[in-house]
């Protein structure tokens, strides 16, 4: 096969794993709005598709650093690809700790749930602007979406005082699971932003650090 193929093949597997990210992700939060355990279950399920993803995309770099001599802007979208899989299979994971946490809980007994989705939504908004990026490899798109992630990390600072304030006033506590999931979701916000500056080193070879 010619490497213009085997790119265009990479390329394609990176958008698959990114879209079936994004479904885990939508999932996680509809059964941490609406409970179904079901549905939980099939998220944790389809982690191991994405862990087969990354392998697969690893597989791929090594086929076409060892067998092909690639210019330097396909050689920089291998080496690209190889992090951004590793910053999606990370997503996927977070979105797997959702779906866990649903199961192991009755949602009506879940403190802040819609919080969670909210933050989540906030999410998955940044997440769009970057799955778009990819898709065109767009260098412009790669520097809206980290951008956008402000909101996420303000939504996370908020919300957590709001929560904190709250049980304050009700002699409550915030369990620590529930707060572990306010967090996967805000670290999801960076290893998007990850995903970004992978995508404008493919294309430019500059190295950008979104903090």
């Amino acid at each position: 096969m010619k490497i213009e193929n085997q790119i265009e093949d990479y390329h394609k597997v990176l958008v698959e794993m990114s879209l079936r990210v994004r479904s885990m992700m939508v999932k996680a939060l509809d059964c941490l709005s609406s409970g179904n355990k079901e549905v939980a279950l099939h998220v944790v399920e389809m982690d191991e598709f994405i862990n087969h993803e990354d392998s697969d995309i690893n597989d791929r770099a090594i086929e076409v650093l060892s067998l092909l001599q690639p210019v330097a802007s396909d050689l920089r979208l291998i080496l690209a690809g190889i992090r951004i899989s590793n910053d999606l299979e990370r997503i996927g994971d977070y979105a797997k700790n959702i779906a866990k946490y649903v199961i192991k809980n009755n949602v009506n007994d879940i403190m802040y749930s819609q919080d969670m989705v909210a933050i989540g939504n906030i999410f998955l908004r940044n997440y769009d602007e970057a799955l778009l990026a990819l898709k065109d490899m767009s260098v412009e798109l790669a520097y809206k979406a980290p951008a956008n992630d402000d909101e996420l990390d303000e939504a996370f600072k908020v919300y957590g005082s709001n929560l904190e304030e709250s049980i304050t006033k009700n002699e409550a506590h915030l369990p620590l699971a529930t707060f572990s999931i306010l967090r996967n979701i805000e670290r999801a916000g960076d290893h998007t932003k990850n995903v970004c500056e992978s995508i404008i080193y493919a294309k430019k070879g500059q190295h950008i650090d979104f903090g």
